[in-house]
């Protein structure tokens, strides 16, 4: 199973991920039939905020004033040996939900940056594929 070994967001370097989640829906109809266009990967990274939540997240959440700022990153999984498996390039993304809470008697809390990302590459396997979302930024 692969397992986060670095994770950068807008330049910030994300300590501690312990979960990556990336999710590509492509509607379908009841019967199961191609009902629709492809929407923007969900990546979604949970990791424990044992000292501080990343507060660049916030500000990037939020943007300061509100309005949408695109922002880039990069993920790279290994497997179990160490072994560099996949790497995600995210070209055009910004961050869907950013939050933090605390279990019941856990000293440290769990944060979760989500992210839509509109244009993208994923490499592995010896190949790699890129996609970019039609539309992913209404101007």
């Amino acid at each position: 199973m692969p397992q986060p070994k670095s994770v950068t967001i807008a330049g910030t370097d994300i300590e501690e991920v312990q979960e990556v989640r990336v999710t590509i829906d492509t509607p379908i109809n009841p019967r199961g039939h191609y009902d629709g266009r492809t929407g923007s990967m969900e990546v979604k990274l949970i990791r424990r905020a044992r000292n501080t939540p990343t507060s660049e997240m916030f500000k990037f959440a939020t943007n300061g004033d509100g309005r949408l700022k695109l922002i880039d990153g990069t993920i790279v999984l290994q497997d179990s040996e160490l072994k560099d498996t996949y790497t995600i390039k995210m070209k055009q993304a910004y961050i869907d939900s950013w939050e933090f809470h605390q279990p019941p008697e856990d000293d440290d809390l769990v944060e979760t940056i989500s992210l839509q990302v509109g244009q993208f590459e994923i490499a592995g396997g010896g190949g790699n594929v890129a996609y970019t979302m039609p539309d992913f930024i209404r101007k």
